[in-house]
């Protein structure tokens, strides 16, 4: 059997003004990399939408990635 993880993510990633693309993407990259550790292994990305509750009748939509992780449960010996 399998467990999981999601980490959030920002919806988008700010270049400065002379950052590279490839740099800025690179970023992504991090966040796998800092969470392949102990097991687990990357799944996949996918886009996640919270709607926030900002008073009786206003909201604001919010866009993250969600980076889901995965691994081996381990057994239990009983």
């Amino acid at each position: 059997m399998k467990i999981y993880k999601v980490v959030p993510s920002a919806d988008s990633i700010v270049a400065k003004k002379k950052e590279q693309a490839q740099d800025v993407i690179a970023k992504f990259f991090d966040v796998i990399s800092q969470e392949c550790t102990g097991g687990w292994e990357f799944h996949s990305m996918s886009p996640v939408v919270v709607t926030r509750k900002l008073g009786k009748f206003k909201t604001r939509r919010e866009t993250y990635h969600a980076f889901v992780f995965v691994k081996e449960r381990p057994e239990i010996k009983g």
